[in-house]
C-alpha cells in the first residue's frame, strides 16, 4: 500500500457579514489615512505616539506615585488607578491581539514602530487608544479627588490671563484639566488611523476597552476598600 497524502488543511472563511465589515473598515480607514496624512504634522503625531507608549507612560506614573505624599488624595484616587490600569491594559490588549491576530494596515510603513510585546505586530485592538482613553476616564472618575487636591495645594497664583478666565475656582480649573486630557486622548486616537497604524474599528474598540478598564479598576479599588 502506498503512503496516503495528508489532506491539505484549510482555514474556514469568515462569515460574509464579517467580511463586509472588514472591507468597509478597511475602506474607511484608508480614506481617512489618505485624506489626513498629507496635511498631518507627522512629528507631532509620533510625539503623541511616544506619550501614549507603555514604556514611557508606566515609569512616569510610578515615579509620580512614589513622589506624591501618601496623604494626598491624588496618590490613591488618581495615580494608583493609572498604574493598575496600565498593567491590566497591557495584559488584556496583548491577549486579545494574540487571539484575533489582525494584521496592521498594509498601506503604511511600520518599520519605525517598536513593539512593546511581540503581539504588538497585530492591529486589533489599538493599545495606544485604550491607554489614552483609560487615562482620560480615570481623570474623569477622579474629579472629586483632584478638586480636593487643588483646594489643599498651596500654589502660587496662576498667571493673570488664566486667572481672569477661571479665577480661583478650583472646580473650573479641574474641569479645564480634564477637558485637555480628553482632547489629548481624542487626538491620539485619531492619529492612530492618520498614521496608518490601525483601522477605525481597532481604535474604536481600543477606546471602549480603555473606558471599561478604568471603570473596572475603580470598582475593584472600591471593593478592596470595603473589605
Amino acid at each position: 500500500m502506498g503512503h496516503q497524502r495528508p489532506k491539505p488543511t484549510t482555514t474556514a472563511a469568515p462569515p460574509p457579514l464579517l467580511r463586509r465589515i472588514h472591507n468597509l473598515d478597511n475602506t474607511i480607514s484608508l480614506y481617512i489615512h489618505t485624506l489626513i496624512s498629507p496635511f498631518a504634522p507627522i512629528p507631532l503625531l509620533r510625539f503623541l505616539e511616544l506619550l501614549a507608549d507603555f514604556r514611557f507612560f508606566f515609569p512616569v506614573s510610578v515615579s509620580l506615585f512614589l513622589a506624591t505624599p501618601s496623604s494626598s488624595p491624588l496618590r490613591s484616587h488618581l495615580l494608583l488607578p493609572l498604574i493598575l490600569c496600565s498593567l491590566l491594559d497591557l495584559l488584556l490588549i496583548a491577549l486579545i491581539k494574540f487571539l484575533v491576530r489582525r494584521s496592521r494596515p498594509s498601506y503604511a510603513s511600520h518599520s519605525e514602530y517598536n513593539a512593546v510585546v511581540p503581539v504588538d505586530k497585530f492591529s486589533f485592538p489599538s493599545g495606544h487608544s485604550s491607554r489614552v482613553c483609560f487615562v482620560a476616564s480615570v481623570f474623569s472618575l477622579s474629579r472629586p479627588s483632584i478638586v480636593q487636591a487643588f483646594a489643599d495645594l498651596n500654589r502660587p497664583r496662576v498667571p493673570a490671563l488664566v486667572r481672569s478666565w477661571i479665577g480661583e475656582d478650583d472646580v473650573m480649573t479641574v474641569d479645564l484639566l480634564i477637558t485637555v486630557v480628553w482632547s489629548w486622548a481624542s487626538i491620539t486616537v485619531i492619529s492612530r488611523v492618520a498614521l496608518g497604524r490601525h483601522y477605525v474599528l481597532d481604535v474604536f474598540f481600543g477606546a471602549c476597552f480603555g473606558f471599561l478598564e478604568a471603570l473596572f479598576t475603580f470598582r475593584f479599588l472600591e471593593f478592596q476598600a470595603l473589605v
